[in-house]
């Protein structure tokens, strides 16, 4: 057969569409070339939904790293990172997208702050969280991302894991999800918490049981294994679950007395806080006739609100600015609780004098609960006074506890947020002087010059009796 007659033989198997004619063992071009175009086809829809789904996450779907900065409020603290090396941090540290873990001992504390590093009105960057680490506190932090373009629906988000110790968590965007777990990211035995919105709360974890402190927002805790039995803990309640046997309970005891006292979480623009001149539901004021007389005002420093406590222009006398929240009447019946103490959070960025002065009251940072006690015969009043500074050392002429304090005066780092817990108040007072009655509530700064600012001042109530009553 020559090859005139091969060629007429293969046209022909062609246009018959003969798919099984094989010529010295090779396919027919027809089945060839019908097989090349359909490849082609699926490789061109595969390309092309390839494309379009890459185009999509990475328009809406695709995150960038949030800035993450841990700043060490006192002490010292333990960084480990990916590579297992432990190094010790005084001041300040910039975070990665790698698991890091944190440690504090029980005389330090330290502040992660994350932020939106997109440039904002003054090239100022805003707060969105921060988690504060108290004393004796592990805990590894996972990740910081939020979407890379601002059309993009999915939330900011923060992770931590492999929790002991306590957190207080302050979330200032909205909508933002925090995630906490209290084990390993490989298991599900340990308790996630996850907030979703701005908001304030504490977590505390121990061996065998998690606290969750929610002062103001949305919070919610759940075993890892069972996401969806969530526990919803509104404002004011805690969640005590003890993991062991699994048993979860709520305690809605606990109450924070003064009013505006958390000046971030109230709005992102100072002039809402003012009624007019003052902050909201504060009374503020200097000494008469002080000279120079120093200002107070509702400022955003370092991410936060908070009102600023300032006096300078070579000051050498001395000087004093407050804010004072008064209950009225007899004021605040206390008698039934179980449990009073205050939590506050300050940035104090400069003093002039060491210390706290000769006298051991002019702190740049005071606080002071003035109350009634009425098992004297005339009602006597009572006071209770926490100083707080940063510049110097005890000397025969400078001193870090007043006459008329319980406690020394507290040690924190120069213009890095410190968040102060006093602890059961109720517990340090000695009984026979123990309030009945709370008449007012203030922080000041006192001394020559000083610059504080303070963002967050509550006073925390815990009364089982009113839990016991409504349950």
């Amino acid at each position: 057969m020559d090859i005139t007659q091969q060629a007429e033989q293969i046209i022909e198997a062609a246009t018959s569409n003969d798919l099984d004619y094989d010529f010295g063992g090779a396919h027919s071009p027809g089945r060839t070339a019908w097989i090349v175009l359909l490849c082609a086809f699926a490789l061109f829809c595969t390309t092309t939904l390839t494309g379009a789904f890459g185009v999509y996450h990475y328009l809406f779907r695709s995150t960038v790293p949030i800035s993450a900065m841990l700043h060490v409020s006192k002490g010292t603290v333990g960084i480990t990172g990916a590579d297992l090396r432990e190094t010790v941090e005084r001041s300040r540290e910039e975070l990665t997208n790698t698991a890091t873990s944190v440690s504090t001992d029980s005389l330090s504390q330290a502040t992660i702050q994350f932020r939106d590093d997109t440039e904002d009105e003054g090239n100022l960057t805003k707060l969105l969280a921060a988690v504060t680490l108290q004393g004796n506190t592990f805990v590894t932090f996972n990740h910081a991302i939020r979407p890379r373009f601002d059309w993009s629906q999915d939330p900011q988000r923060v992770q931590f894991s492999r929790l002991t110790g306590q957190l207080d968590v302050i979330v200032t965007a909205n909508p933002f999800v925090m995630d906490i777990y209290t084990d390993d990211l490989n298991t599900d035995k340990g308790v996630h918490i996850q907030s979703v919105t701005k908001g304030r709360y504490r977590v505390s974890v121990s061996e065998d049981e998690v606290r969750l402190l929610n002062l103001a927002g949305s919070v919610s805790a759940f075993f890892d294994d069972d996401p969806n039995q969530r526990n919803r803990v509104e404002p004011g309640r805690e969640l005590v679950v003890r993991i062991g046997n699994r048993s979860v309970r709520t305690l809605d005891d606990t109450a924070n007395l003064l009013t505006t006292g958390d000046f971030s979480l109230h709005s992102s623009g100072a002039d809402q806080l003012y009624s007019p001149g003052e902050p909201l539901n504060w009374d503020c004021s200097r000494l008469p006739g002080q000279s120079p007389p120093g200002s107070y005002s509702v400022v955003e420093f370092n991410g936060r609100l908070g009102v600023n406590l300032q006096r300078y222009n070579n000051a050498t006398s001395h000087g004093e600015i407050s804010c004072v929240q008064e209950f009225e009447g007899e004021g605040l019946d206390v008698r039934t609780l179980d449990s009073l103490s205050v939590l506050a959070t300050f940035s104090l960025n400069f003093q002039s004098l060491s210390l706290c002065g000769k006298a051991g009251s002019e702190c740049p940072l005071m606080l002071h609960i003035m109350y009634t006690m009425d098992d004297s015969p005339l009602n006597s009043r009572g006071n209770w006074f926490r100083g707080f500074y940063y510049e110097g050392q005890a000397s025969g002429t400078h001193k870090k506890i007043c006459s008329s304090c319980l406690q020394e005066h507290v040690y924190a780092n120069p213009s890095v947020w410190h968040t102060f817990d006093s602890g059961n108040l109720l517990n340090l007072i000695a009984e026979d002087r123990r309030p009945a009655f709370i008449n007012a509530i203030r922080f000041y700064a006192s001394g020559h010059q000083f610059d504080t600012v303070v963002s967050e001042m509550m006073l925390l109530a815990v009364d089982s009796s009113v839990a016991a009553a409504s349950g």
